[in-house]
């Protein structure tokens, strides 16, 4: 198992300020994190969430180390989902409320344009959020994670069976040390422990508590309603974007052989195996989900992420990739064709600026064409 050092120092960190609250109106939620700011100026912006559970700050070493080169492309936001970490806490997991989440962090942010990305449940998140907000996502990117029904596969099983004994004690009247010797005695997998562990806070009157709405996902996981964790249902749509599928060779949640044909249903413009869907070669973990801990895993991974950044995100559905950028012809609207006096760049989609709805590049641009 690979632990990295503390490389975010080669980058500006900031965690958002606030605290969670539980909000009565799902509209109100807030999601919270930290933001990595790329090393160049004005770059786009990536968004990215976590697994269920997992804290922010077990992926900053992942996109700050800079053999990994992500943060050469993209300001990259690191984001727990509702009920998870510093976010706000409400009862609904529906989809389209974790979609406008998304889209509410953006606008608050001033972000008018990113790309989405996640890992396991926060894949999820990301593939919502474009498949509701497509104007908004420039492309998804998805880490061991399959738009299906997910709900008998071993992994999230066990996963269910964790929170519920999770459920049965009352972290408020235990001290530090009983609980872990609890997580110690009856949480089996040692990276779900750890987890677990790294998520107890201790609240201003001493006691201890879960800085994740274990009722609520109890509650979510414990029953197959359709707004489950673990469940792609069908009222989301597709996503007609550019999207890629990276998973370990050997994954728990992506069974190569079945589970890959979701992401082309879901995803129409995913063009298969081996092009926007990829497994990474490794060993037969059961741990080989979290691949931030492994070192040689990680690195194919980030690759995978700069490939995407760099060539296909954000590229016209119709090009094969940033290299047609300029040499291939994009059909535009009819009438433009007709007129003799256009000029190729003035029906050609060109994408000026990234955030084009918080300043006035348009309007400058007007102003110089007149």
């Amino acid at each position: 198992m690979y632990r990295f050092r503390q490389l975010w120092k080669f980058s500006t960190l900031q965690f958002h300020k606030g605290v969670s609250e539980h909000q009565n109106v799902s509209q109100n939620v807030v999601l919270r994190g930290v933001t990595l700011k790329g090393r160049y100026n004005d770059l786009p912006n990536m968004l990215f969430f976590p697994e269920a559970c997992d804290p922010v700050e077990n992926w900053i070493p992942f996109f700050s180390d800079p053999a990994n080169k992500i943060l050469d492309y993209r300001n990259v936001h690191i984001l727990s989902p509702r009920n998870f970490g510093t976010s706000d806490k409400h009862y609904s997991f529906d989809v389209e409320d974790l979609a406008n989440d998304v889209v509410r962090y953006m606008y608050y942010n001033k972000i008018t344009m990113a790309t989405l990305a996640g890992h396991g449940f926060g894949a999820k998140v990301a593939l919502a959020a474009g498949s509701y907000h497509p104007e908004r996502t420039t492309g998804v990117f998805c880490i061991d994670y399959s738009p299906m029904d997910q709900r008998y596969h071993e992994a999230f099983t066990e996963f269910r069976g964790f929170i519920k004994k999770l459920s049965e004690i009352n972290t408020k009247e235990m001290t530090k040390s009983q609980i872990e010797a609890f997580l110690k005695e009856n949480i089996e997998c040692v990276k779900w422990r750890s987890i677990f562990s790294d998520n107890l806070v201790k609240l201003p009157s001493g006691q201890w508590d879960w800085k994740f709405a274990l009722k609520f996902l109890n509650d979510n996981i414990q029953f197959n309603k359709a707004d489950s964790l673990a469940f792609w249902p069908v009222k989301a749509g597709l996503y007609t974007g550019r999207a890629h599928f990276a998973f370990p060779e050997f994954s728990r949640w992506v069974h190569l052989g079945t589970n890959t044909l979701p992401m082309l249903k879901v995803c129409p413009q995913v063009r298969g195996f081996g092009h926007d869907v990829h497994s990474v070669q490794g060993d037969n973990n059961t741990l080989n989900h979290w691949i931030y801990e492994f070192k040689d895993q990680s690195f194919v991974f980030a690759s995978r992420f700069t490939k995407f950044l760099s060539m296909y995100d954000g590229v016209h559905l119709l090009l094969k990739d940033r290299t047609e950028v300029g040499k291939e012809f994009v059909p535009s609207i009819i009438y433009s064709k007709k007129d003799p006096n256009h000029v190729y760049s003035d029906y050609s989609p060109a994408h000026y600026y990234h955030n084009w709805r918080f300043n006035n590049v348009y309007k400058n641009l007007d102003t110089q064409n007149k």
